[in-house]
């Protein structure tokens, strides 16, 4: 029994050695946080911040178009699928919700761009 414990006593220090160790060296070579879209700052934390504010306002902008671009291609699939099961609502109900789809993507990518800009 005894003959037991100690080695599982001569392990488990082993095992702490061998983590400390690894330990040590995963610390030692973590990764520098990348910069923002604007550049350094170079200590001026309240900018740093301002920085990556600025970063997640326009990827949010991004996504909102992604979303508008989604919800414009919902709506006229949809419109095609009516066309599809009743003829007789015809062509011209995809191409209205196409037509004005198409200018709602143009204007929110034009009002995403001037937010951009004022940010």
């Amino acid at each position: 029994m005894k003959a037991i414990t100690e080695k599982v006593m001569a392990t488990s220090c082993a095992l702490v050695l061998f983590c400390s160790s690894q330990v040590t060296l995963a610390q030692g070579a973590l990764p520098q946080s990348a910069a923002p879209s604007r550049g350094q700052t170079d200590g001026n934390f309240i900018k740093l911040l301002q920085d990556y504010a600025y970063d997640i306002f326009i990827l949010a902008g991004l996504v909102i178009g992604v979303v508008a671009f989604f919800a414009v291609a919902k709506n006229v699939l949809t419109a095609y699928s009516d066309v599809g099961a009743d003829p007789k609502k015809g062509w011209g109900g995809v191409a209205a919700h196409a037509g004005v789809g198409v200018v709602l993507i143009v204007f929110i990518i034009f009002l995403l761009t001037e937010a951009s800009k004022i940010l």
